[in-house]
């Protein structure tokens, strides 16, 4: 017999299924007559996922609790009404199972949370829904996020009140609860020398400029770290002349 002839279809590896997307259950079994739900089995160990089958393709994973208020059952058709219905709590599930994993591995605002979700590819709604119920989980807490981070800076003594403030909203905190949480640190915690220190330890790195250039780099340094213009005029003074000092002897 002679050899078969070569195709020109290439080879296609079967696209790999998203650990954290949702498939498309009507991508997986397109809704046809005659087919139907043929089981519905626990997806993990505590039962709070139920994964559900069309003949042998699981087409989606959902939450227990809503399968059983949806009525879903074995038996049931697989239309396309149906489909619809169970990729939008699939679509749920997914993003709110990554949320939990997320936070297990970091502590992140809510901001922070969505706007990783929604990198990952998950729905702007998903993700928010998932937000807000690690929120009542109190899982996602801002405002004890505000104040530890704000709490761990001020100990640090290397920023003043708005600087420790400028850091919290760039993890997503709220501008309110920023100013609140960096205010109350600095004013329990911080150090009230802080920006002397600063001043102190970068000045020794300005003696070679022009006294006027010193003098702008040093404030402008201690401005950006946060300290207000009052903090680094009279640090920038200080600083200055007694590293001039330093030099004379």
């Amino acid at each position: 017999m002679p050899p078969p002839k070569p195709t020109n279809t290439p080879f296609r590896k079967k696209a790999p299924v998203s650990r954290t997307l949702a498939p498309v259950p009507s991508g997986l079994v397109r809704p046809e007559p005659g087919k139907e739900i043929t089981a519905i089995k626990a997806a993990d160990a505590d039962g709070r996922a139920m994964a559900i089958y069309v003949g042998k393709t699981r087409v989606a994973r959902v939450e227990t609790n809503w399968a059983m208020k949806a009525g879903i059952r074995e038996g049931d058709e697989w239309t396309q009404e149906l489909a619809d219905k169970i990729f939008i709590a699939a679509k749920d599930y997914a993003a709110y199972q990554h949320a939990l994993h997320l936070m297990s591995t970091q502590q992140r605002s809510a901001f922070k949370l969505v706007q990783k979700l929604k990198q990952t590819g998950h729905e702007a709604v998903d993700a928010q829904a998932a937000a807000e119920r690690l929120k009542e989980l109190k899982l996602v807490d801002d405002e004890a996020l505000a104040e530890r981070l704000a709490e761990d800076l001020a100990r640090s003594g290397k920023l003043g009140q708005r600087g420790i403030e400028n850091k919290l909203r760039a993890k997503g905190i709220d501008a309110a609860l920023a100013k609140k949480a960096s205010q109350a640190a600095t004013s329990e915690l911080g150090d009230p020398d802080a920006a002397m220190t600063q001043a102190t330890k970068r000045a020794q790195r300005l003696m070679n400029l022009e006294p006027q250039v010193a003098r702008r780099r040093l404030y402008g340094f201690l401005i950006r770290r946060g300290f207000d213009h009052d903090e680094a005029s009279k640090a920038t003074a200080a600083a200055l002349s007694a590293q001039a000092k330093s030099d004379l002897h």
